[in-house]
């Protein structure tokens, strides 16, 4: 048995190698290497035509997954379930690192059920774990206790396991497919609780309870819909209404991230560097008609 701890400086992380027997590889699905990570500075991780599927879920953080030519934000709570033999990436957030869980393993119910997941799922990987995160912490947890060992009776354990991420996986798939709801007029009442002020949680409390959805899924679907998440989207109206304050107001700072709906003064500079290059007393300065040579 192996027991890894990363040493780039990338990751604080514990991992095990497995090495299933001839039994568990003709006849179960078996672990190839289990473990789990903290990001300690954000890297992409990639991969491709590994005989392998990965299963993964976030404790804490965000990241991104790459897969077929997609992107998804995953944060606390989301899962995905990936098919290692075509091309996939994954790099944590720089201001959310992440903590994983994941599994990698292999076996025919895995390769025959992978397909039925996918298109339960809509065609995409990642899922919202809800009630069943506990279930898969302890069902990876279950896995990585076993410490890389393949005697016959923890090989039988570890099918079992993997037996139930799986039936979790094909559970929630469905769950998200019942889930599917129609946004088609979400962006305009984002628009008007905007108009009245309301704050970016108080729009997410709001929109949640009118869906009767978490608001992550909605989230995702809003992204699918509108090629940019409801959280972003919500950020770049306040952003442009800042941008008008300071433009054709002699209002001070104060009172622009007020008005805005951005919040608080650290939130409203970092939307102004990421997406401007610069503060917003430069804004000002270069943009604001009102102010003379």
């Amino acid at each position: 048995m192996d027991k890894l701890f990363d040493a780039e400086g990338l990751t604080s992380s514990e991992r095990y190698f497995y090495t299933p027997s001839a039994f568990a590889r003709k006849h179960l699905c078996y672990v190839q290497e289990a473990g789990r990570l903290k990001s300690l500075r954000p890297h992409t991780s990639a991969r491709e035509e590994l005989e392998s599927y990965l299963f993964l879920f976030v404790e804490s953080g965000s990241g991104v997954l790459r897969y077929e030519e997609s992107e998804t934000e995953l944060h606390r709570g989301w899962a995905a379930l990936v098919d290692c033999r075509k091309h996939y990436e994954h790099e944590s957030s720089a201001s959310n690192p992440w903590e994983l869980r994941w599994v990698h393993f292999d076996g025919a119910r895995a390769e025959a059920l992978y397909p039925l997941f996918k298109e339960q799922n809509g065609g995409s990987p990642c899922f919202l774990l809800g009630q069943q995160e506990a279930t898969a912490r302890e069902l990876c947890a279950q896995i990585l206790e076993s410490k890389g060992d393949n005697s016959r009776m923890t090989e039988l354990r570890a099918d079992a396991a993997l037996g139930r991420i799986l039936l979790l996986c094909m559970e929630q798939a469905g769950v998200r497919q019942e889930q599917e709801t129609d946004i088609s007029g979400m962006r305009e009442e984002i628009n008007e609780l905007l108009a009245e002020d309301k704050t970016p949680e108080e729009i997410r409390e709001l929109l949640a309870a009118r869906y009767e959805q978490p608001f992550e899924v909605l989230d995702e679907q809003f992204r699918k819909r509108y090629g940019i998440t409801a959280t972003g989207y919500i950020a770049n109206r306040m952003l442009n209404k800042a941008k008008e304050l300071l433009r054709f107001t002699i209002k001070p700072l104060s009172e622009v991230i007020l008005e805005s709906g951005i919040g608080d003064e650290e939130s409203f500079r970092r939307l102004f560097i990421e997406n401007e290059n610069m503060s917003p007393e430069d804004y000002r300065k270069r943009w604001a008609q009102w102010i003379k040579g």
